[in-house]
């Protein structure tokens, strides 16, 4: 789930602020148009202020869940790195068991989007060198968080298959590793749950934003006024551009 977006309602929020409380201060600012007169619009936005509570809040526990869901991730990755350990300890890096839970931890630590990064780099180098025309690879972008649970839990299940594997720290016996993927799949979907409600929020609001008579719409007609009546090439109006509104 993606919740990145290119500029977030607050910011726009905070840009439209900072446009009205400029035009306040130019004293050729005087529209027709009722809506982007200073007073008026300044009104708007304290309308606009208490619709978005809602939305802000839902922002931050997003926010905060996603830190959490980041740090139970990390220890996920922890703890596949001192399995691999273990089994090497136990059986060596030229086992078979070794080689199988190698290529898993790869996949849940992200190591085989870094591998085939340096492999990609050092093939474009030589190609360079050779003046031979690139070599095609394969995108590999990163795992996501479901397809890192998934393939944490075929770690668990390839070690309950080997019969050998009994480690003296508890966090990677095999109740501990459960209970990693209790509390992974646990932060997944308290993850969805905050994240569907700030998206409800968002659309419940966005047309405060992107609609006719919305925060982006004003600041348009506003920085049309402010160019036609100060020049397009001026300072005034240069203050209120490359913002999102």
């Amino acid at each position: 789930m993606s919740t990145k977006i290119s500029a977030s309602l607050g910011a726009r929020f905070e840009n439209s602020k900072t446009l009205v409380s400029a035009i306040k201060k130019y004293a050729d600012y005087d529209p027709t148009s009722g809506d982007i007169q200073a007073g008026t619009y300044e009104q708007f936005l304290e309308t606009v202020d208490n619709q978005m509570i809602p939305y802000k809040n839902a922002y931050g526990a997003l926010t905060n869940t996603a830190a959490e869901n980041r740090t139970t991730f990390e220890n996920m990755i922890l703890t596949a790195r001192k399995v691999r350990s273990e089994i090497a300890e136990v059986k060596g890096k030229k086992s078979p068991e070794y080689k199988q839970v190698n290529s898993i931890v790869k996949l849940i630590t992200g190591q085989n989007v870094r591998d085939h990064s340096i492999t990609k780099s050092k093939a474009l180098k030589e190609n360079k060198k050779d003046n031979e025309p690139p070599q095609e690879f394969n995108s590999v972008s990163q795992l996501d968080y479901e397809n890192r649970l998934d393939n944490y839990k075929s770690l668990t299940a390839l070690l309950r298959s080997y019969s050998f594997y009994d480690p003296k720290d508890a966090d990677i016996k095999i109740a501990g590793l459960e209970s990693t993927e209790n509390a992974l799949t646990r932060s997944l979907e308290n993850m969805a749950e905050k994240g569907n409600a700030f998206t409800v929020e968002r659309s419940r609001i966005i047309h405060l934003f992107d609609g006719s008579g919305g925060t982006a719409d004003r600041a348009r007609r506003a920085k049309m006024h402010v160019s036609r009546k100060y020049g397009h090439g001026s300072p005034e109006y240069k203050a209120l551009v490359n913002k999102k509104y």
